[in-house]
């Protein structure tokens, strides 16, 4: 019997512990049916609501203004979508691009999870690994894509990512998510948060470049030694897929060029980051 009794204490404590590491959806009231969800041009998730089984997260890959969704040849879902009462999930449509577009019109995703990201990294052509929960982590969501920032993690000098659980957890000082994006040295992108992430700190215009507007990617590297020229500590394959992956990012939310900027040029007062140590007038020149 007390053999019994220890089983079932450490089933008990071990159901308890994955209840409480389960990532919660990013709003209750988006707890709904996943057929609802479905038909209203959202994503479900399950593991992240109580309640029965088919009650899961809804997250939307487009919140828009009703008025754009419809013009765009969308069909508007009320619900899934923060914010204004405007905003709705934009189901269908060709993302509010006009006639002779040669491929999708950029999205401008307002007040909500950018569960697009893996596919629209894939597209790049590049290697990309979904971490577990990424669709709803992140301190809430985003209100806007205006800008790209460019890190390094000051991490270990061997392995491809090894500082994903830092990204994603965070540390004793700040909790994670610390990046929507990570790049390991073998060129492969780690999926880590749709939601907005404590990447930026104070920025010369947190309305572009604060952690609520713009995407932050930390690729892996040691950070040394600290230069702004070129990309000679960086492999090359390393190097080519940040291109890559940036390029599809700009591509998909419509973020100029200028706007890909390096944490140490966004940072304020300047000269508190130095990251990325490469040339970022090399990387904006290689973006087009």
């Amino acid at each position: 019997m007390l053999s019994t009794k220890v089983f079932i204490m450490v089933f008990c404590l071990a159901v308890v512990h994955l209840r409480a590491t389960s990532a919660a959806c990013w709003s209750t009231n988006a707890c709904i049916d996943k057929g609802v969800c479905t038909n209203l041009g959202g994503t479900a998730q399950a593991g992240h609501c109580t309640g029965a089984a088919h009650i899961q997260c809804c997250t939307c890959p487009r919140c828009i203004d009703e008025t754009a969704c419809r013009n765009s040849g969308g069909t508007p879902g009320a619900g899934i979508c923060p914010g204004a009462a405007n905003i709705k999930c934009c189901k269908g449509g060709n993302g509010g691009g006009g006639g002779g577009s040669t491929g999708p019109a950029p999205s401008k995703p307002t007040n909500t999870m950018l569960t697009g990201l893996a596919d629209i990294l894939r597209s790049a052509g590049v290697n990309v690994v979904e971490v577990a929960g990424w669709k709803t982590r992140g301190h809430g969501v985003m209100a806007s894509v205006k800008g790209i920032l460019v890190h390094h993690t000051a991490g270990p000098a061997s392995g491809d990512f090894p500082s994903l659980g830092v990204v994603r957890d965070g540390t004793g000082s700040l909790a994670g998510p610390l990046a929507q994006l990570g790049l390991g040295r073998s060129g492969t992108w780690w999926v880590i948060a749709a939601g907005r992430c404590y990447h930026a700190g104070s920025t010369i215009d947190d309305s572009i470049y604060g952690n609520s507007n713009a995407i932050g990617i930390e690729a892996e590297g040691t950070g040394l030694p600290a230069t702004d020229s070129g990309h000679a500590n960086w492999p090359e394959v390393q190097y080519q897929s940040y291109i890559k992956g940036v390029k599809a990012l700009q591509k998909a939310y419509g973020v100029a060029t200028a706007r890909v900027i390096g944490h140490k040029e966004a940072a304020v007062p300047k000269g508190r980051k130095i990251d990325p140590n490469f040339s970022m007038a090399e990387f904006r020149s290689k973006l087009g």
